[in-house]
């Protein structure tokens, strides 16, 4: 292969011109014109009830021993429509999921969806705290929930007004799911949406304390989905793989559903491609492994630290691994030196990367197959043909190849902005661009590399942690004089966070944590925090000296 052939932009090329599910067009927005897919569904209930028409009878959702059709999650989802249609939900109502990843996750948000209500993901890690903000920022009064996720609702349940709805099991002041779907119609009308209506508000943490909500369009995610059909299509056909006869495509459901990756790249695009979801409540490696081969699956995408160790283990398994082809990755960064041992334990696979942001319904870049060997450090070209990259200098000029400056990406699929924060949202949007925070360079073969990040977040195995949120849960600690948060790479997760605090002589790291524990959810804990005595060092402006902190860390875990 040549060093610019890239044989899956070539079949993308091909098909935008002869297959009628590519056909391209343009749309305008707020005087921005945008390629897009000009024959995808217009909505995600579109998107429902084709699927139901095209697969009917064929597996959806496996979870343990429940199996579920597109037919069957059809019809669940229509008659939960019509009860949140009878509870007076309305077109554009924002109502929540809190819960981890269960059938009654997708369940609920095709039934939000589909009615022209607006689908609130929360974290399904946060703390009660964390969970009031998001309800006083969204405005959510309907709530489905696991019972995990309904007892820490408890305190707010009653101040918030929330109606609450339980997926898995009989809670306090809760409704449950079975009970509540009873109420609807499955074969009742309910409003829907159109095209550029807000489907999803998902929430994301930047450098502020507070996680923003990221406003989404139907067309923005419907249009994310036919890019990675596109190029999933493309992959599949250049390297001449795919499911056995007579057999489903087939995926290993592992990241969180209330992220962009898990809920879009994974569970929609199932819907959209007729592919069968075998989904894990949590990561087991071993489990895993037994999902593939007694189910056949054809595809893998998780956080880089887990198809890292699905690989390793693959090798000692004994497990027939055949029918799997595709390991993607995401969320996080993943080491050059993994592409190889993913290569390496599978008989089929050629491992992938991907770049995005919840900003842009998590498309961005892509890196797979032979192009991804040879550039493994590199997270890969822009998505065509809805991406346009462009790397630019701090005074809006644009850097030439090999030039580093923040990433900007345009397409259709970007944010509407962020609820409730205008400010932040003129900040981030510009001329149909998300500026994304992230530092990186472009060569000149159009391949993203990322050197450094601008704003001041921790990725720790795909999910974003402000630190100035963990600066300010250890100042309300009254022996806590001075906080620094931030991040040290990490081979299994991309990166942890690490603290170090100016605290009275009694004061521990270990007591610290456990003082956070109470705050924040167990992800954003930083996993060592060091105690000083005296000040921590200052730049000229008096600020903590955050980078020296860092680099002395650095250095101490050489």
């Amino acid at each position: 292969m040549g060093a610019t052939e890239n044989p899956i932009r070539a079949f993308c090329e091909a098909a935008i011109a002869t297959a009628p599910e590519f056909k391209l067009g343009e749309v305008e927005l707020e005087g921005v014109t945008y390629p897009v897919f000009e024959n995808a569904p217009p909505t995600l209930g579109a998107l429902y009830a084709h699927a139901a028409a095209t697969y009917g009878d064929d597996t959806l959702i496996v979870y343990h021993d429940r199996r579920m059709s597109f037919a069957e999650a059809d019809a669940a989802s229509r008659q939960a429509a019509d009860a949140l249609q009878r509870t007076g939900v309305e077109p554009g109502d924002p109502v929540a999921i809190a819960m981890r990843n269960l059938p009654e996750w997708m369940l609920a948000y095709m039934a939000i969806t589909r009615l022209g209500a607006v689908a609130v993901p929360m974290n399904a890690w946060w703390q009660t705290a964390e969970l009031d903000y998001a309800f006083g920022d969204c405005g959510a009064r309907v709530v489905f929930a696991d019972v995990q996720r309904a007892e820490r609702l408890v305190p707010i349940a009653g101040p918030r007004g929330l109606t609450v709805i339980t997926a898995d099991g009989e809670a306090a002041g809760a409704m449950t799911w079975d009970a509540f779907v009873a109420t609807g119609d499955a074969g009742a009308e309910v409003p829907g949406a159109a095209p550029d209506d807000l489907g999803t508000i998902f929430y994301t943490s930047g450098s502020t304390g507070a996680p923003k909500g990221v406003m989404t369009t139907h067309r923005a995610t419907i249009q994310a989905l036919m890019e990675w059909a596109l190029l999933t299509t493309a992959d599949r056909t250049v390297r001449g793989v795919g499911p056995a006869e007579g057999r489903q495509l087939g995926l290993l459901m592992t990241v969180p559903l209330f992220h962009v990756t898990g809920c879009n790249a994974m569970f929609l695009l199932s819907v959209l491609g007729g592919q069968k979801m075998v989904v894990m409540h949590r990561w087991n490696v071993d489990k895993a492994l037994e999902l593939i081969e007694t189910e056949h699956l054809t595809a893998f995408n998780g956080v880089p630290s887990m198809s890292f160790e699905l690989a390793r283990a693959a090798k000692e398994s004994g497990r027939d691994l055949s029918s799997l082809y595709a390991v993607s990755g995401g969320g996080a960064a993943r080491p050059s030196a993994h592409v190889p041992v993913i290569d390496e334990a599978f008989e089929h696979v050629k491992p992938s990367i991907g770049y995005g942001m919840t900003e842009t319904s998590a498309m961005g870049t892509a890196n797979a197959g032979q192009l991804y060997e040879a550039k493994p450090d590199s997270v890969g070209q822009a998505c065509f043909p809805l991406v346009e990259i462009r790397i630019v200098e701090e005074d809006g000029t644009e850097c030439a190849a090999g030039e580093a400056g923040e990433i900007w990406i345009k397409s259709i699929t970007n944010m509407r902005g962020y609820l409730n924060q205008d400010q932040a949202t003129a900040e981030t949007l510009e001329a149909g661009y998300v500026k994304s925070g992230d530092v990186g360079y472009v060569d000149d073969e159009g391949f993203v590399y990322i050197v450094d990040r601008i704003k001041d977040i921790v990725i720790r195995g795909g999910e974003n942690i402000s630190c100035q949120e963990v600066e300010n849960a250890l100042y309300e600690h009254p022996e806590v004089a001075e906080a620094a948060v931030f991040g040290l790479p990490d081979e299994a997760l991309g990166e942890k966070v690490v603290a170090v605090v100016s605290a009275g002589a009694d004061v521990s790291g270990d007591a610290l944590r456990g003082f956070l524990g109470e705050r924040l959810a167990h992800f954003k804990i930083p996993a060592h925090i060091e105690v000083r005595g005296e000040p921590l060092p200052k730049t000229a402006s008096a600020k903590i000296f955050k980078r020296a902190l860092r680099e002395a860390a650095l250095e101490a875990t050489a």
